[in-house]
């Protein structure tokens, strides 16, 4: 049982890669979307239910998670509407800088490559999460959608950043700066 989470984990970046295939299928997009959104929250929770928390899990939970949100934005280039590109590249690009400097912060500081699982990482994964189902429904990408997304996506890259440069020692499960 204790393998289980990693398995999880290692089936959400399978899962997530075949989301592609299916970005034309809704059906089999949402059932997929689905399992990749139920095996994010199982992994974490199994790993903590049966004290099988390991370096190994955090590294497969942030892997899943970069692999997903990578499909995510080139599944999301499929629904955008033509106007708003621009300033959706825009926003896009500052968040996955700051995102970058968190990578490198972390290497830097800690001597790792990892992301820290705060509240706000969470909320901004959850919101980016439900997003993609209101796209492939609508067939296009709102703009009020677009700024909320991004809103809460920098406020939380941007919280990540805090967190590394106040504490001294790693916790890839510390919630928020205090």
């Amino acid at each position: 049982m204790t393998k289980l989470p990693n398995i999880i984990s290692c089936s959400r970046i399978v899962f997530s890669i075949m989301l592609l295939l299916a970005a034309d299928k809704p059906v089999l997009f949402m059932v997929l979307y689905c399992v990749c959104g139920i095996s994010d929250i199982a992994d974490g929770y199994l790993a903590r239910a049966y004290n099988a928390e390991t370096k190994l899990g955090s590294k497969l939970d942030s892997l899943g998670d970069l692999v997903f949100y990578t499909v995510w934005v080139y599944i999301f280039f499929h629904y955008i509407n033509s106007e708003n590109l621009e300033v959706t590249i825009s926003g896009m690009a500052g968040v996955a800088l700051i995102r970058a400097v968190n990578l490198l912060l972390t290497k830097a500081k800690f001597g790792q490559w990892s992301m820290v699982h705060t509240i706000g990482n969470k909320l901004a994964g959850f919101i980016l999460f439900v997003s993609m189902p209101l796209y492939v429904l609508l067939g296009n990408t709102p703009l009020w959608s677009l700024v909320a997304v991004g809103f809460i996506s920098a406020v939380s890259a941007l919280e990540e950043t805090a967190v590394l440069l106040v504490h001294s020692i790693y916790d890839a499960d510390r919630r928020s700066v205090h």
